[in-house]
């Protein structure tokens, strides 16, 4: 932290100035060094008596009572930036009781991932949703930002980078919804969807968390285009994919800059979570490890899956998912496809096993979750009628 001035009377621009001269450039540098060695070396100029002799340089009058003005003068500063600065101890039962009063934990809208979750998504944590491609992670993220906004009144913010949030997997979940369109309707206008095409800006995205309230649409058009609406908090951020974005950064030969940047980003996400009560989902992905040679070499029946964004990443979530697709369990849907999307699109119902590889305060376990989702065929039969 710089000193700046003005936090003082006694911290001018001239003695600002003079202390950065001698390597003073910060409240660090200013807490380690001794006030009156300071005011020696720098010649801090005061005024003694309140102004009347008027000002008086360390070269003109190094006297004791010149060495006393001076040295007050720096511990003023010292004072006022240990005030601003310095982290107050607070005990065990006051921080129990700040959690208690701040900590919301809301449902995901399915039980068996809510007993696994040990009650729902908490505020305050990061929690990473990985698996490989075509697995069903965003499916599932969008069954948490539906509930969330349809059954709990939250507002939730869905960054995009990928551009997977399309009809093709909205559908599905809002047809299965056995809420009338109205209801379905106010609950969208809840989530805000944003794009992201470079890791600046998600973090340009992450200030959308930031702030106090956002506006929320309410109810249907009136006379003349007018519409009610409300302010909203934002409690629930989703992230898919984070990988997408960060791993061109990463993996290239020069990757201390990428490094930094997801350092940067990890600090950003937890701080958003914590300081503003917010549930973050962030959704990776997940690559094989130990395959062929080294696989035989050490005798495993299958590779093993890892989430990407390298060892620097893996201990930044509070909790850590990993999502599977559960095959061949039900019968298939039979669908007159007209495109390559909609064969590509998810079958009704999907399950998926859901397993904790992670968690600060959940124990390791498994289990499968069902979401409810409407066929395309009915889906596209109940939209033109």
């Amino acid at each position: 932290m710089r000193l700046a001035a003005g936090a003082c009377p006694s911290l001018t621009g001239e003695v600002v100035a003079k202390l950065e001269a001698q390597g003073v450039r910060g409240v660090r540098d200013l807490m380690l060094r001794d006030c009156e060695d300071l005011a020696r070396e720098a010649s801090v100029s005061y005024r003694v008596g309140g102004g009347t002799s008027g000002d008086v340089g360390f070269n003109d009058g190094w006297a004791a009572s010149g060495k006393l003005h001076i040295g007050w003068e720096l511990r003023s500063i010292r004072r006022v930036a240990i005030t601003h600065h310095s982290v107050f101890a607070v005990s065990g039962r006051e921080l129990l009781q700040e959690a208690i009063c701040t900590t919301q934990v809301f449902s995901t809208g399915c039980k068996m991932l809510d007993k696994l979750l040990e009650g729902g998504l908490t505020t305050g944590e990061v929690m990473e949703v990985c698996g490989a491609s075509g697995e069903g992670k965003t499916t599932l993220c969008l069954q948490l930002a539906l509930h969330a906004a349809l059954e709990q009144g939250l507002c939730v913010l869905f960054v995009d980078p990928v551009g997977g949030l399309n009809h093709l997997t909205m559908n599905p979940l809002v047809e299965a919804l056995p809420h009338d369109s109205q209801v379905v309707d106010n609950a969208l206008s809840r989530i805000k969807v944003t794009g992201a095409s470079d890791i600046w800006e998600v973090f340009a995205a992450l200030r959308i968390a930031t702030q106090p309230f956002i506006p929320v649409r309410c109810g249907r058009l009136g006379k003349g285009g007018a519409q009610g609406g409300n302010l909203a908090k934002i409690k629930l951020v989703i992230i898919d994919s984070l990988a997408s974005v960060m791993l061109p950064l990463i993996t290239k030969e020069d990757s201390k800059q990428g490094l930094a940047i997801l350092n940067q980003l990890a600090v950003r996400l937890k701080t958003v979570a914590k300081e503003h009560q917010v549930a973050v989902v962030v959704v990776n992905n997940a690559v094989q490890a130990g395959s062929g040679h080294n696989n035989l070499q050490h005798h495993t029946p299958k590779p093993k899956w890892m989430p990407t964004l390298g060892r620097f990443w893996r201990s930044v979530p509070h909790i850590r998912l990993y999502v599977k697709r559960v095959r061949g369990t039900d019968p298939p849907v039979i669908v007159n496809a007209t495109s390559e999307d909609e064969c590509l699109a998810p079958k009704s119902p999907l399950k998926l096993s859901v397993a904790v590889w992670k968690g600060t305060r959940i124990k390791t376990g498994k289990a499968v979750v069902t979401l409810p989702l409407a066929s395309l065929r009915q889906s596209s039969s109940e939209s033109s009628s």
